[in-house]
């Protein structure tokens, strides 16, 4: 299965549609770090979020993800792991399951 990850500037549209695999990007206040805020694309409704860096991963306590800096055709590296729930791959704009 391969879904499309939609990226959202306004987030009461992106609340309000709630899209399996959308998006949106949070800034942070260390530069080049993001909050990635997203509804898990198997359609359950599930929103979650995830500290990611643009071109680094971010170092700290919390797990954190390297982004490719595209809100078009975003990768994410490692997987994404919910556990019991869902695993997969944000690659070149598309969520894949693992």
């Amino acid at each position: 299965m391969s879904l499309r990850a939609l990226h959202y500037t306004d987030r009461v549209q992106f609340e309000c549609q709630a899209n399996p695999g959308s998006f949106m990007l949070e800034s942070r206040r260390a530069s080049g770090r993001f909050e990635f805020v997203y509804f898990c694309p198997c359609g359950c409704g599930l929103k979650n979020r995830l500290l990611i860096g643009e071109l680094h991963k971010p170092t700290g306590p919390r797990p954190s993800w390297r982004w490719n800096g595209s809100r078009t055709a975003p990768s994410l590296d490692p997987s994404v792991h919910h556990i019991d729930h869902w695993h997969g791959w944000l690659r070149d704009g598309y969520w894949e399951v693992c």
